[in-house]
């Protein structure tokens, strides 16, 4: 099993609740090291990785294909427990980039799924729940605010020689003056480097 990059907690959590598991007996122990037979362990795991998978599947596939939602709504759609785990999955890379923006009651930049996109993100999970251990979690990005389009937008307003100013930006963006100062010099350290 160790072998197979499953830590010996895991294993261990899956053999004490194997009422509720269905996990294998154990072959035996030669000293401290637990054994169980490859055949049975191997056809118990293929079958509660596919139970883990259409789990991961039930998914609420109501409305318009094209509809824009949010990420409570994508939550509730993937019956996850909320929009947190959305977000967390897709700074981690197991969640898609939005669709749109719109904006939130308070007037914040909201990321917007199409529920086509939503259904076909839960297709494409695996089932695998996180990284593994020792790896790294995302791919860390080459520098703050990579591939965001306010970024683009100042780098393009830096090199026409304009200087644009936080509490513009801030109120063009509806974000805070804090996130538009980052973002500028986020910019300025890309013309330098």
């Amino acid at each position: 099993m160790a072998a197979r990059g499953i830590p010996r907690t895991t294993v261990d959590g899956w053999y004490r609740h194997r009422a509720r598991t269905g996990h294998p007996e154990k072959a035996g122990r030669i000293g401290r090291t637990d054994y169980w037979y490859d055949d049975e362990w191997t056809a118990w795991h293929e079958r509660h990785l596919r139970g883990k998978v259409a789990s991961l599947t039930q998914v609420d596939r109501g409305g318009d294909p094209d509809d824009l939602v949010d990420a409570s709504e994508a939550a509730r759609m993937l019956r996850y427990a909320s929009r947190d785990v959305i977000h967390a999955n897709r700074r981690l890379g197991y969640f898609p980039e939005p669709d749109a923006y719109g904006t939130t009651s308070k007037g914040r930049r909201a990321p917007l799924w199409k529920r086509s996109t939503v259904w076909t993100a839960a297709d494409s999970r695996e089932g695998g729940g996180g990284h593994k251990p020792g790896t790294p979690g995302a791919p860390a990005k080459p520098h703050p605010y990579a591939g965001d389009e306010r970024l683009a937008y100042v780098l393009s307003e830096l090199r026409s020689g304009s200087q644009p100013s936080a509490a513009g930006l801030a109120a063009r963006w509806n974000t805070s003056r804090r996130t538009a100062e980052r973002i500028i010099r986020a910019a300025r350290g890309l013309l330098q480097a």
